[in-house]
């Protein structure tokens, strides 16, 4: 068996992705989860393409489904657990025609049976071809920030132990650094992004001595709320996946160091495993669309002091250039106090 390459771990993920968004499109209200039929069937087509290349099956260009599937099934030897699905996987492959072409719609248990060959097909395919489990393969490849990475895999272990609630919250540990490493990277002045929407006055609101400090608290919030909405929007993340997400993920505090504190707020109290698969599904789409549209603003990082980092000692440009002005004009009022009194 041939060894399995990055660009196949890579390939591989996408497929892990591809079920994942079948997975979700299924869960749709009819009949908008029909599109779902379409989503499997390249789920399929795309691990078979990928055992075909692996294993150098003889597979002609733009050959039909069946003949492709006959060609990766006799290249692995013809095992029972790939050749009794031939039958189911045809029916999958015809059912996508029929509603592609003809508009052939499918009922809800026909779908799901669909799904569950896709899926069990799948996995037969990798497991055979590649001798590793596809759930083994990590769909974090395209997740660039490893600190990102590093949540999702830790988001991950807690579902694997159905610790849906701590899943969760590390989920969202992964979005907020995302966005925030995202957004604090591109400011023109080192301290505030150029998606930042918030008046710079409302960070500072205070009741004072009027006793005022729960409405205005209100308002703060608001504002926040507001502003990370806008800014959320501007980044291309979809806000009514957000929304979702945000109903089920607890929220948590942080630290000065930047590091997870302790839930803060647990809005949803029995969140399940379909929550937190749709709440992943988000978080690892965000971060791969984040970073294909990233870009950071040279100004901040080569002329300002960084936001991520405090150097109480950091002095800017025009911080040394008054400084300078203030040298020379001090040391000619001493020259002239000088003269002045060398006069006399």
């Amino acid at each position: 068996m041939a060894e399995i390459t990055e660009a196949e771990i890579e390939r591989l993920s996408l497929i892990r992705y591809q079920l994942l968004v079948s997975a979700e499109q299924v869960r749709q209200p009819p009949p908008i989860n029909v599109l779902a039929i379409n989503s499997m069937q390249d789920v399929v087509e795309s691990a078979l393409g990928a055992v075909a290349e692996h294993v150098r099956a003889d597979v002609k260009a733009r050959s039909d489904f069946d003949k492709l599937l006959d060609a990766v099934t006799l290249k692995l030897g013809s095992p029972p657990e790939l050749a009794g699905m031939r039958s189911s996987a045809i029916a999958l492959n015809n059912a996508r025609v029929g509603f592609k072409h003809h508009g052939n719609q499918l009922r809800d248990e026909t779908l799901r049976r669909h799904y569950d060959v896709a899926v069990t097909l799948v996995h037969e395919l990798v497991r055979v071809a590649f001798g590793t489990e596809l759930d083994d393969i990590s769909m974090l490849a395209f997740v660039k920030h490893e600190d990102v990475r590093k949540f999702i895999e830790k988001a991950d272990e807690f579902a694997q132990k159905n610790d849906i609630i701590n899943a969760l919250s590390y989920l969202r540990s992964a979005f907020d650094l995302a966005v925030d490493d995202y957004a604090n990277r591109k400011s023109l002045d080192g301290w505030r992004s150029i998606f930042d929407v918030s008046p710079r006055s409302s960070t500072h609101v205070s009741g004072g001595d009027w006793g005022w400090e729960r409405p205005f608290r209100e308002f703060q919030g608001w504002v926040e709320a507001l502003d990370k909405r806008v800014k959320l929007s501007a980044m291309g993340i979809d806000l009514s996946r957000y929304a979702y997400f945000d109903a089920v993920a607890p929220t948590h505090t942080r630290l000065a160091s930047d590091e997870r504190g302790p839930h803060a707020h647990v809005r949803s109290q029995n969140p399940t495993g379909e929550h937190y698969e749709a709440s992943y599904i988000f978080v690892v789409d965000s971060a791969i669309r984040l970073a294909a549209s990233d870009f950071n603003l040279a100004r901040a990082a080569d002329k300002v002091r960084p936001v991520e980092t405090y150097d109480p000692g950091f002095k800017s440009e025009k911080y040394l250039r008054d400084a300078e002005k203030n040298a020379a004009m001090l040391k000619a009022w001493q020259d002239k106090q000088n003269t002045t009194n060398d006069e006399r």
